[in-house]
């Protein structure tokens, strides 16, 4: 009874705010992005790729322009919160949920969607569905008043943090091939984005481990992961990645799905990169802060993991993402091939690298020209990568320190952090 109570008296005093259906369904890249039409794939009558739906003749009917990691706009999904965010419509998440949790929860009349035990960070994590007369603020609020000694957020969506620069004939950046590296005989790197185009001759010897954490099944290509992970360990005719050669471990938290990107894909994300002993990852998205992404975030480094991430593209005056601005995170902003900052990255972030006009895969084939603080992060993730082989705090600790003595200072940047070069991997170590 007094739940039930406490559950009206927060309705009668939550105002629920209006949610505009054009904003809240802007999907696409934080900055410079755009959307791509994907070819057609057709699985259980909806075609998961273009988003068409199929009449009785097996014919698509309706096409939907997705954006760079694959998902069609539909703005039913999507509340803000209070800073302008976008959120799964509906949908709270629980950390660490106790019994107790969960019965406050069932009583105020909210359903388990979805229950994950992430044991390779040794978290547990529920996602709550709110009733209908509730919308995700209010939920929220509910939420906390009735149960305040526990952990509950929104489920917020992440972005890629750039696209396909304005000009595809933009001046070339610096060469690939200017830092010799080498590379550990069984370096692995990881990579939290969208779905690759393994049909790409860039990937053609590489060795990719894919998983679709969004939902089940193969994960659809994308634009953005694409263009990341070439940059990563792609290899054809005079382009080669900065770790062309290394094992790429890549999980997809869009899968396709209208709804990706949210902090629960990429904690499941987190949790499948510890379970394959991957020691640094590079996650070119950015969003607002969230208590569950945080905790994931917190647990993979206190296992001796690096996360990598982009600063996002807001501006000197932004608000800061995440997760590149959580403690112990490694963000990366971006410069053009004359060391001067990119006009729209943000400032927040520890070193620079090239992230303008730089020479990354297209999704069908070839290559293209692509711009943000996303196609920095892996100059960053690679020496990284060439320099911890495992998962270890120690090692960790000093593959940062060594990256923080070789960084050069930005002569034309009042900003305390300092540039890397893009590395070249010259040979195979014979490490063990």
């Amino acid at each position: 009874m007094r739940l039930t109570l406490l559950r009206m008296a927060c309705l009668a005093t939550l105002s629920l705010p209006f949610v505009d259906p054009a904003a809240a369904g802007a999907l696409g890249g934080i900055g410079v992005g755009g959307v791509t039409n994907l070819p057609g794939q057709v699985l259980g009558g909806v075609n998961r790729t273009t988003g068409g739906l199929r009449n009785e003749l097996g014919n698509t009917v309706q096409t939907v322009a997705r954006d760079t990691v694959g998902r069609p706009a539909d703005a039913r999904l999507f509340e803000r919160d209070a800073s302008g965010a976008r959120v799964l419509r509906r949908t709270v998440l629980l950390l660490a949920p106790g019994l107790q949790d969960l019965a406050i929860a069932k009583q105020l009349n909210f359903e388990v969607s979805r229950s994950d035990h992430l044991s390779s960070l040794g978290l547990d994590v529920v996602q709550l569905r709110a009733p209908s007369d509730m919308n995700s603020t209010t939920a929220l609020a509910v939420l906390r008043k009735a149960d305040p000694s526990a952990t509950f957020d929104y489920d917020h969506i992440y972005d890629p943090s750039g696209g396909a620069s304005v000009s595809a004939n933009s001046a070339v950046g610096p060469s690939i091939a200017e830092h010799d590296a080498v590379l550990p005989r069984e370096a692995r790197a990881g990579m939290i984005d969208g779905g690759i185009a393994r049909h790409h001759g860039a990937f053609a010897a590489a060795a990719l481990t894919t998983k679709n954490v969004a939902v089940d099944g193969d994960s659809p290509p994308t634009a953005h992961g694409t263009a990341i992970a070439s940059l990563l360990v792609g290899r054809e005719g005079d382009f080669e990645g900065y770790v062309a050669g290394a094992k790429l471990f890549a999980a997809d938290v869009y899968g396709g799905q209208p709804s990706g990107g949210g902090a629960l894909e990429i904690a499941r994300a987190l949790d499948w990169l510890a379970a394959n002993n991957v020691a640094v990852v590079n996650v070119s998205l950015a969003g607002p802060a969230n208590a569950i992404l945080e905790r994931a975030v917190a647990l993979f480094r206190a296992r001796g993991g690096i996360i990598v991430a982009a600063a996002g593209n807001n501006g000197a005056a932004g608000a800061p993402f995440y997760p590149a601005s959580y403690p112990g995170v490694v963000g990366v902003t971006s410069v053009d091939a004359q060391y001067h900052l990119e006009v729209d990255a943000s400032r927040d972030a520890q070193f620079a690298a090239l992230g303008v006009d730089v020479r990354a895969a297209k999704i069908d084939h070839g290559f293209s020209r692509f711009t943000g603080t996303s196609f920095a992060a892996p100059v960053v993730s690679a020496w990284l990568t060439l320099l911890l082989d495992r998962r270890d705090p120690s090692a960790a600790a000093a593959a940062l320190n060594q990256l923080h003595r070789d960084a050069k200072p930005l002569e034309r940047s009042a900003a305390r952090f300092g540039y890397l070069e893009p590395p070249h991997v010259s040979k195979i170590s014979a490490r063990q």
